[in-house]
């Protein structure tokens, strides 16, 4: 008789829902070495959806207060992630004579802040800036009962102590609520009214499992999450709780708020029985973490107190109070800004009004105007904020400080990104994006893709370094170039429909390497060593372009030694072309030539003008030197006039070196005549350009980062051609005509004689 009058209720309230409300309650519970705090629901009044979707911007500060222990302490707490739903446009940190640190943790992200017995009563203020925007979802309709989850969401079916979704009361409860569904829509729908009108709202402080909601009939918001996500669960549908704030303009709370995502389909579907959502998220709900989590965790026999200070701010004050004004870097829906060498180097934007993520695309190759059109419909089709930085650039050492001027102009929006994606012709992606580093910036949720043509194992080294220094939330390395088409589909199908980065990855022929914390475990200790090395000095503003230029020093004299010892070609000494060949890593090949016969040509002409003066060296020198000075400011000013990048680096070409160049041609036209001091020249210019050709096709800068034990084998071979006493190739050649001159020579004197 009981049972029937319960389904005879059940089938009143599905007809016509209660109006629901919300107490408000606390709830605390004890361990031996650790507190959790469980806030409850301050109200659980309905509220009617919006007519539109609207976005809406909030300042939340967060202000905690711990009392003075012999003992020291810590306090771990939640930290609000950005996801499709909401941005975190920035997140700033206050405290005296505090450890403060970072914690990622499956979906959620922790802050950590400890201090010492000898502190005194500690005060830790949070000050966070989110975007938020309403969330519409239709359910799917499709058949019920649905199919068996995959291995992946496999935990989020499982029962737990507070959530027993195998409890058979549950689970015959289940069944009987959705037992006429034929689609998946209307099972939600029973399991959503059953929990939001039969289950009563009960402002117990009591932290309420979902068992005992179901036998009572009444609970809290997270004890009615629970059961809900309890109901989904015995059914085999994966569902989860979700914990945030509910904002209030101009309000102070300390109170969370619980709902539930289900997993109907391919995508989370949210509802809230004590909000009276279905389908539906508000722009005043801030999302802290997901899973039944505490908000907030300290040491035992810690005296703690928190307050939420809420405010609503327009959209331009939220602008302003970023690190880079967003106006200031990027213009929405215009064409692409030319900032050198023409079409060179360019940010394209697309912003919507109302986002749901975040892809900032990096490249150096050139982007056609389909494809960039093509991308922009679909951008702004799919409420996506597209951002594309091109720096195309022929010159590695050239791209790669390009690529890192863009990003660090574009802070703002690196820090917003929900994907990035890396597509350049070698690692300069990766070297670009270290940047980052050097600016401390963390994406905790973002995940990172970078695809370039670069030796797999050093791919691995550079990426580590980078994982080590923005901590993302997942990175993959590809070590073939994919083209940007092909990573736009990745993006879209990862934010629109949810498919994990990876598996979206494969579907378009890509194989990634995926970095991650047991990446370290790996790796040997030496080499361990060496990534956090250098990640530690750009954390120190040390740009690792400048160690590899400094790095590949030994092998450019190396190749110098090998063409005068065992080649047997003479050039300007061996400084001379090993320190052109470095400012032809920077130019480029064709303007680094250019720069060179300019800079020569006209100081051995000037050089002769001045030798009529017979002045000392010393003098002559100083003379060169200011003549060279003057020579490469007019080329820098020249190639700031044209737009030509390449020769604002001129500056890279020491001036002495080029003087001795100067002083030493015309000696040589002294002492060898002019085509002994032109061959020298040409020589000198010679073995500059393979050396920057070997050092620019190998990738030997970022060989040398990864494995900088290669330097003792160049050492090793150094020592070996140094030993080498035989004749040099070039000489084998001469001597070679020489015999066979002398051969031809002694044939025809014997024929005479005979």
């Amino acid at each position: 008789m009981r049972v029937a009058g319960v389904l005879a209720a059940l089938a009143a309230l599905l007809a016509a829902p209660l109006p629901i409300s919300r107490a408000a309650d606390r709830t605390e519970v004890e361990r031996p070495t650790e507190k959790e705090i469980f806030p409850g629901n301050p109200d659980g009044e309905a509220r009617p959806s919006p007519p539109r979707l609207t976005t809406a911007y909030w300042k939340v500060s967060l202000e905690l207060h711990a009392a003075k222990s012999p003992d020291g302490g810590w306090v771990r707490m939640a930290l609000p992630l950005s996801d499709g739903r909401q941005a975190l446009l920035s997140r700033r940190y206050a405290g005296e004579k505090l450890d403060l640190r970072e914690q990622a943790g499956g979906d959620n992200l922790f802050g950590l802040w400890s201090w010492t017995p000898s502190t005194e009563a500690s005060e830790l203020r949070v000050e966070l800036l989110a975007q938020i925007s309403d969330l519409w979802m239709e359910p799917p309709t499709s058949p019920f009962p649905p199919p068996p989850a995959d291995e992946t969401l496999r935990p989020l079916v499982e029962p737990t102590a507070s959530v027993p979704s195998k409890d058979p009361e549950i689970r015959r409860r289940a069944h009987e609520i959705v037992h006429s569904a034929k689609r998946l829509d209307e099972a939600a729908w029973a399991l959503y009214q059953f929990t939001a009108s039969f289950v009563k709202t009960d402002p117990t402080t009591e932290r309420m499992d979902a068992l005992s909601v179901l036998r009572d009939e009444k609970g809290t918001g997270a004890g009615k999450a629970r059961l809900l996500t309890a109901l989904f669960r015995s059914l085999g549908i994966p569902a989860r709780m979700v914990g945030g704030l509910r904002l209030k303009d101009a309000s102070k709370t300390r109170s969370t708020i619980s709902w539930v995502e289900a997993r109907l389909g391919d995508r989370w579907f949210p509802m809230d029985p004590s909000g009276g959502y279905f389908g539906f998220v508000p722009n005043d709900y801030l999302t802290l973490y997901r899973g039944d989590l505490p908000l907030l965790v300290h040491r035992a026999g810690l005296d703690v107190d928190y307050d939420f200070l809420v405010r609503q701010v327009t959209r331009k004050s939220s602008a302003e109070a970023e690190e880079v004004p967003r106006a200031e870097v990027l213009k929405s829906l215009e064409p692409p800004e030319v900032v050198a060498e023409q079409d060179r180097v360019q940010t394209v934007a697309t912003y919507v009004q109302k986002p749901v993520a975040t892809v900032v695309m990096i490249t150096d190759e050139r982007v056609p105007q389909a494809v960039l059109d093509r991308m922009r419909t679909e951008a702004i089709a799919g409420d996506v904020n597209l951002v594309l930085l091109v720096a195309r650039l022929p010159s590695r050492y050239f791209r790669e400080n390009t690529l890192r001027r863009l990003i660090s102009s574009n802070l703002n929006v690196m820090r917003e990104a929900h994907v990035l994606l890396v597509s350049t012709r070698d690692e300069a992606g990766l070297f670009g994006l270290l940047e980052l580093g050097e600016h401390r910036l963390k994406l905790n949720d973002a995940r990172i893709l970078v695809t370039g043509n670069f030796f797999e194992s050093v791919g691995e080294v550079l990426g580590m370094i980078l994982y080590d220094l923005v901590d993302p939330g997942e990175m993959a390395l590809y070590p073939r170039r994919a083209d940007l088409l092909s990573l736009w589909e990745v993006a879209r199908v990862n934010l629109l429909r949810g498919v994990p980065l990876l598996e979206a990855s494969a579907d378009w022929g890509i194989e990634p390497t995926v970095i991650d914390a047991a990446s370290f475990d790996a790796l040997s200790r030496y080499r361990s060593t060496i990534v956090r090395g250098w990640a530690r000095a750009v954390r120190a503003q040390v740009p690792l372009q400048a160690l590899t230029l400094i790095l590949v020093l030994p092998v450019i004299a190396f190749v110098v030694v090998l063409f005068r010892s065992f080649v047997g070609m003479d050039t300007f000494g061996l400084f001379s072309p090993v320190i052109v060949s470095l400012a032809f890593l920077a130019t480029g090949l064709y303007w680094g030539t250019v720069i060179f016969v300019v800079i020569v040509g006209l100081g051995a002409i000037l050089r002769n003008a001045i030798q009529r003066l017979r002045l000392h060296l010393v003098a002559r020198l100083a003379i060169l030197v200011g003549l060279v000075s003057v020579l490469m400011t007019g080329l820098t000013v020249f190639g700031a006039y044209l737009g030509i990048g390449a020769l604002l680096q001129v500056s890279l070409f020491p001036m002495v070196i080029m003087s001795n160049l100067i002083e030493n041609f015309t000696a040589s036209q002294i002492e060898l005549g002019t085509r002994g001091a032109v061959r020298l020249t040409t020589n000198t210019l010679f073995v500059c350009m393979v050396c920057d050709v070997v050092v620019e096709s190998t990738g030997l800068p970022s060989i040398l980062l990864a494995f900088p034990e290669v330097l003792a084998i160049v050492v090793a071979l150094e020592i070996v051609v140094g030993k080498y006493r035989g004749l040099r190739l070039l000489e084998y050649k001469r001597f070679y005509d020489l015999l066979r001159r002398s051969r031809s020579e002694g044939g025809t004197r014997a024929d005479r004689a005979a």
